[in-house]
């Protein structure tokens, strides 16, 4: 397997067998592969595939994992922790344009196009991430039409919600974006779960949405002293989903902090 294009740092601890070598792929592999949202259900053979190309690497907290300009190697999952996706912006600054938690794939693009990453990655706590080589992931994709369009999908669906933040950062104030950020979050969470939990640390979240912390932070405490949350660290619980939902469309506090 080649792995020249991707960050292995001293934190990093390759823990599977080598995929070039012709034993069959761990079996806890397979299963960790079925598992994940996008190849839930896919074909044996497609999931062989991708098990024989597969290889758990374990990342600390603020570790790379792959950089600007390196060629792709492979798809991630995140098995454990999460990493975030960082960008350079207009001012030359860098910005966190995305978030990847359990269960979520990325480096696709790469994969998939051939280019090298205009982008990199670094985890935001230990994290465990399960890489596919990209032969192996090309060859499951060409002889899976089912699996092929699953991927077009999901790949569709991720640049849609790229498409959607744009929109809700550029023009808004700080008080939509952290609202509608909320609701997305609760949405994914939830109605079960009573409180919301921040996937990343608070000036993760607010590079996300193109924020200072420092703004970031005077959001919240508006909307705690209006009591529409009850905030504790990176613990967060919306006590009036109605009064925040409307807030997206009209913003109720004077200050528009960026």
């Amino acid at each position: 397997m080649n792995l020249s294009g991707l960050a292995l740092p001293a934190a990093a601890r390759i823990v599977s067998c080598v995929a070039d070598l012709a034993v069959p792929a761990h079996p806890a592999l397979a299963d960790l592969l079925a598992g994940m949202p996008v190849l839930h259900d896919i074909g044996k053979d497609s999931l062989q595939t991708l098990a024989d190309g597969a290889r758990l690497i374990d990342y600390e907290a603020s570790t790379p994992v792959f950089d600007r300009g390196s060629a792709p190697t492979g798809l991630f999952f995140v098995v454990s922790g999460g990493v975030k996706l960082v960008a350079l912006g207009p001012d030359a600054r860098s910005r966190v344009v995305e978030l990847f938690e359990h269960g979520r794939m990325f480096g696709e693009l790469g994969v998939f196009t051939g280019e090298r990453y205009r982008t990199w990655t670094e985890t935001i706590a230990p994290t465990t991430l399960l890489h596919v080589d990209k032969d192996c992931v090309l060859a499951a994709v060409a002889a899976d039409h089912a699996l092929c369009q699953r991927m077009l999908r999901t790949v569709t669906a991720r640049i849609q919600r790229l498409i959607d933040s744009i929109g809700v950062t550029s023009p808004s104030t700080a008080d939509v974006r952290v609202a509608a950020y909320l609701l997305e979050l609760a949405e994914r969470t939830g109605p079960a779960a009573p409180w919301l939990t921040l996937p990343a640390p608070k000036a993760t979240i607010a590079s996300l949405l193109n924020l200072s912390k420092e703004s970031l932070s005077r959001v919240l405490r508006r909307m705690m002293d209006a009591g529409l949350l009850r905030v504790s660290g990176r613990r967060i619980r919306i006590c009036a989903p109605e009064q925040l939902l409307a807030l997206t469309t009209s913003p109720a506090f004077p200050d528009r902090a960026h």
